[in-house]
């Protein structure tokens, strides 16, 4: 009898689930079945970059599992597009963690993207236009409100997380990355996802780092010589100009 799998940890749940080639009736395609675990492996090492150890750790799961699931998922791919077959996805023995997907079963929310927007539990709107984020990111020198917005993210010395409505902040230490020869924008970003935050406030922002940033729907805004006060006021003024890409290359 074969040993039951432990449950993987996925922060994704896609709202497409069927693919199938046009002008081919669904009676005559055979499926392929890519389950939950599988896209999540994808996403995290292929779509948003992060090196196999840290996804492995977010997926709760061994790195030769992981790389298990990467090859599967990739063949699966192949076999569809190759032999020209759909691909249905379902299925998994997965653990959701709740705190990293949009809230998809409000649909009208998801068929309009999730970006900017997060509901609490009862599926109350928490933030709404653009500027409108509850709780927002800044990279700091310090760690203080009077002190200098960090020029750069993945490397900020400090992450300032300010939350609008109480108006008090915590700092988060990211002086591990500072040195980092690789990954630290994304480790970065993954910082400021796991506090909540919706909006980062910084001075630039790489490839990698942006794009875990934009898949969390976090918003990216722009502030320069700015102290961390001057810049949650210019947040707050909508006057701070919002990224819609990375504006330095990678290792920044």
């Amino acid at each position: 009898m074969p040993r039951p799998t432990c449950r993987r940890n996925i922060g994704f749940l896609p709202h497409v689930t069927y693919f199938k080639p046009a002008g081919i009736r669904m009676g005559e395609l055979d499926e392929v079945i890519l389950q939950h675990d599988e896209l999540e492996a994808i996403r995290l090492k292929d779509h948003l970059g992060i090196p196999q150890e840290e996804a492995a750790k977010q997926m709760n799961v061994s790195q030769p599992t992981f790389h298990r699931l990467i090859l599967s998922a990739h063949e699966k791919m192949a076999d569809t597009v190759v032999n020209g077959k759909a691909l249905r996805i379902e299925g998994g023995n997965v653990t959701i963690d709740n705190a990293q997907i949009p809230p998809c079963g409000w649909r009208q929310i998801c068929r309009h993207g999730w970006k900017g927007k997060s509901l609490d539990q009862k599926g109350e709107t928490l933030l709404t236009e653009q500027g409108g984020a509850m709780k927002i990111a800044i990279t700091s020198v310090d760690g203080t409100l009077e002190g200098m917005v960090d020029e750069r993210f993945g490397r900020s010395r400090k992450l300032v997380i300010y939350g609008r409505e109480e108006k008090n902040f915590t700092v988060i230490d990211n002086a591990v990355n500072m040195g980092a020869a690789q990954g630290a924008g994304i480790q970065s970003a993954q910082n400021v996802i796991n506090s909540g935050a919706k909006a980062v406030v910084s001075g630039h922002l790489g490839p990698n780092a942006f794009r875990v940033l934009q898949t969390a729907g976090v918003d990216v805004y722009v502030a320069s010589n700015m102290t961390v006060t001057q810049a949650i006021q210019a947040y707050e003024q909508g006057k701070l100009a919002k990224l819609t890409g990375p504006d330095v290359n990678g290792h920044w």
